[in-house]
């Protein structure tokens, strides 16, 4: 099935900011492993999309209409409101990271990682023993810590970087 992708006009039915092949030259610029399979490229596309429509971002729709996130209008960015119909690139780049990102947390689960060996011992048998990872919340922060989707998205979102909630 074919990718419908947005273009600044708030479509009812878009699947996705970027096209397969938008992601495969992505993929080459950045030395990112993808599948070469479009059909799969493209439904990685649309899992991005997806997630990224949890994402708060700054502005309204544009559309209740419309089937994704952007556009969206009374976003105000770098001194300047932008317009309604603004498609940001680092919007279609964001998605293609967080793509490749998804990919690779397919490939590589969270859940199954180890830590760093800590200690090896080579007697007949080998036994060895990894490194506790730690995280207070029981569950594995997924791909590497700098996502570069995340970077990409910092400037649409409502919320940039840490703040404070006063309990």
């Amino acid at each position: 099935m074919a990718l419908i992708t947005e273009d600044g006009t708030g479509k009812s039915d878009a699947e996705s900011y970027a096209t397969a092949a938008e992601l495969a030259s992505y993929a080459v610029k950045f030395g990112a492993t993808i599948p070469a399979d479009e059909a799969v490229q493209e439904a990685l596309l649309r899992r991005a999309a997806l997630a990224m429509q949890a994402m708060k971002w700054k502005g309204k729709k544009t559309s209740s209409e419309q089937a994704l996130a952007w556009p969206r209008r009374g976003v105000h960015l770098d001194g300047e409101n932008k317009p309604s119909n603004y498609l940001p690139a680092r919007i279609q780049y964001g998605q293609m990271a967080l793509a490749v990102e998804i990919h690779a947390d397919d490939i590589d689960p969270p859940g199954q990682r180890k830590g760093a060996i800590v200690r090896e011992k080579i007697e007949g048998a080998v036994e060895r023993q990894y490194a506790e990872i730690p995280n207070s919340s029981q569950r594995l922060l997924p791909a590497a810590p700098d996502r570069p989707s995340a970077t990409q998205f910092a400037d649409y979102l409502e919320r940039r970087g840490l703040f404070a909630v006063r309990s």
